[in-house]
């Protein structure tokens, strides 16, 4: 336990299309992606991506918040793998809940279509 304490959590955002950001936050304990319009509804929708853990220890440069071409889909990659997308044309999403970095990231190509490749 003593390995997470100094973690205090952060916030890491894309800005996308009329004022809505993708915003990945860890807030010490757990993990969420989630859409947010800071003058309107906030937090329209979100997805837990992780609980921290000793396997699950994710630093602020771990972790990239995206935007596909479009700005159809956002997503978050931890450790280089998509860990959760989400569709805002069908509100739909996919995500592997992440247990370690073995974990396997999201590999659907209709789901990665769209984003840049590394």
């Amino acid at each position: 336990m003593s390995d997470m304490q100094g973690e205090s959590g952060f916030l890491k955002d894309a800005v996308g299309p009329k004022g809505l950001f993708a915003v990945f936050e860890d807030d010490g304990e757990t993990g969420y992606l989630y859409l947010y319009e800071p003058n309107g509804r906030g937090v329209i929708s979100h997805l837990r991506i992780y609980v921290r853990s000793p396997e699950v220890n994710v630093a602020e440069k771990d972790v990239s918040v995206e935007w596909s071409e479009g700005f159809t889909k956002y997503g978050v990659r931890i450790w280089g793998k998509f860990r959760g997308i989400v569709d805002v044309c069908s509100s739909r999403d996919v995500r592997i809940l992440l247990e370690g970095k073995h974990t396997l990231g999201i590999s659907d190509s209709s789901w990665l279509d769209g984003f840049a490749h590394t």
